[in-house]
């Protein structure tokens, strides 16, 4: 009768030996392969030799392409440290996202999208652009003036505020850019968003739900009636919130102005 033989325990760590060797062998060939073909077929090495921004221009451009280049030129196409890429540019208040697209052999094209700003925000410490999302940009001085709206009243700096005039600012210049690119000036009341705009005095009251309202309206009644005339330094007010209509103001009073026209 033959001896009883206990079964040797299994070692639990020769499943993972074996399947590293097995990675390791698959690595092994690939690199094997690959150095043939580079040596003996011509075949070109998938290494990142050129880095393409496009999205931004002038001196964000070359800032953007300097990380780029620190980052990605000499190393594998398919293997270089993206996560530092992306973080080092979204680190800048500018850049609102950026699409990374591997171009092979050789190429890597990054797609950066801008922030757009939409008013100046003018406070005691300085003037700084203010994005479209709410982000502050650049501060007057460090970038080239732009010809957009300012919130310079100190009742409208608030956070509530300039919230509230970011949506505006944003509808108008979507909805109406050509008014938009007349207003200079924004200020929130309590009667809503006021805009003031280039050659006319008078404050323009908008509507809180839709500041676009009327615009076209306004714009018609204006030229029709009171551009390039002295009547028009005698207007108060025009008031844009109402039903397809503007009603102009000439006295300063805290009740509802009587429409005056009906374009």
């Amino acid at each position: 009768m033959p001896a009883y033989r206990p079964a040797k325990p299994r070692r639990s760590w020769v499943p993972w030996v074996k399947s590293a060797l097995v990675v390791g062998l698959t690595l092994g060939a690939g690199w094997g392969v690959l150095e043939f073909g580079q040596r003996h077929l011509n075949l070109q090495k998938l290494t990142i030799e050129q880095v393409v921004v496009t999205g931004c221009k002038g001196e964000r451009l070359a800032e953007i392409q300097a990380i780029a280049n620190e980052v990605c030129l000499g190393r594998p196409l398919f293997w270089f440290d993206a996560d530092r890429l992306r973080e080092r540019i979204i680190a800048h208040r500018w850049v609102r996202g950026l699409l990374i697209r591997r171009d092979p052999p050789d190429r890597l094209a990054l797609v950066v999208e801008e922030r757009k700003p939409v008013l100046w925000i003018v406070q005691p410490q300085g003037a700084y652009l203010m994005s479209d999302d709410g982000h502050l940009l650049d501060r007057l001085g460090q970038a080239s003036a732009v010809p957009i709206p300012v919130v310079a009243d100190a009742a409208s700096l608030s956070d509530e505020a300039v919230a509230a005039l970011i949506r505006v600012a944003s509808r108008l210049r979507d909805h109406q850019r050509d008014f938009f690119d007349r207003v200079v000036e924004l200020r929130w009341t309590p009667r809503g968003p006021v805009a003031f705009i280039e050659g006319l005095k008078a404050p323009l009251y908008l509507s809180r739900v839709d500041a676009a309202k009327n615009i076209p309206n306004f714009q018609g009644l204006f030229l029709d009636q009171y551009a390039g005339r002295p009547e028009v330094e005698q207007i108060r007010y025009f008031d844009l919130r109402w039903d397809d209509e503007v009603a102009v103001g000439l006295e300063d009073t805290a009740a509802p102005p009587k429409a005056e026209a009906n374009p």
